[in-house]
């Protein structure tokens, strides 16, 4: 099975299983990092709406960008429900993005680059889609060693450390970069009960010469 079969396969019950790796209040700390009031945004392997939704509420634009059908089936469902009409749902593997160069002001993707198997291509990406001034949030795990992850949820990375993260953003093209190591944690276990917790950090990136601070 693939990373897009299990995502597929899971997608009407993502939302209970996201519940149990990381907690809601993730959301509001990577809302603060930056405003998206009448902004154009991305939403980058939006999943079944998790972030998509709560930007909505402000942004004039959402692209709620995945690779899974069912996801997006799940996150359309759950914007209709809300009856919101600025959320534009996207086919597209996140390292060969379907948006124009610097089409959009803020750029999200939350936990989904460790399921991205060329993840500094993908970041280069952002950066291309990314309006001058415009800002990159990433949130992620730190390196952990729960190899189950890759056999289990097809992770192609057991995260990240803040200066892999730092790197790839400058190489990128990314000139402000600020990583926060937050006090939440992912918590997940394996089939056969193994049990592995992580931090997870958030990357605040900027494709011009304004400072964000942390």
């Amino acid at each position: 099975m693939s990373s897009l079969d299990y995502f597929n396969e899971i997608a009407k019950s993502w939302n209970v299983i996201r519940s149990e790796y990381f907690e809601e209040r993730l959301k509001y700390k990577v809302l603060s990092k930056v405003s998206i009031k009448d902004k154009v945004v991305a939403d980058l392997g939006c999943g079944t709406g998790f972030l998509s939704l709560a930007l909505a509420l402000d942004a004039s634009i959402v692209f709620s960008i995945d690779q899974s059908v069912n996801m997006l089936r799940e996150s359309r469902k759950l914007m209709d429900s809300k009856k919101f009409n600025n959320v534009y749902p996207i086919i597209s593997s996140i390292d060969n993005l379907v948006l124009f160069d610097e089409s959009v002001d803020v750029v999200f993707i939350n936990m989904a680059l460790h399921h991205v198997k060329d993840a500094k291509k993908a970041i280069q990406e952002m950066h291309r889609v990314i309006k001058k001034d415009g800002t990159l949030i990433i949130s992620d795990v730190q390196e952990h060693n729960g190899q189950w992850a890759k056999e289990e949820m097809f992770d192609e990375w057991l995260g990240f450390s803040n200066n892999q993260i730092e790197e790839w953003l400058t190489d990128a093209g990314f000139n402000t970069v600020n990583i926060e190591n937050t006090d939440l944690k992912c918590k997940g276990y394996s089939s056969k009960g193994e049990y592995t917790e992580t931090g997870i950090f958030i990357a605040v990136a900027n494709k011009g010469g304004l400072n964000y601070e942390i």
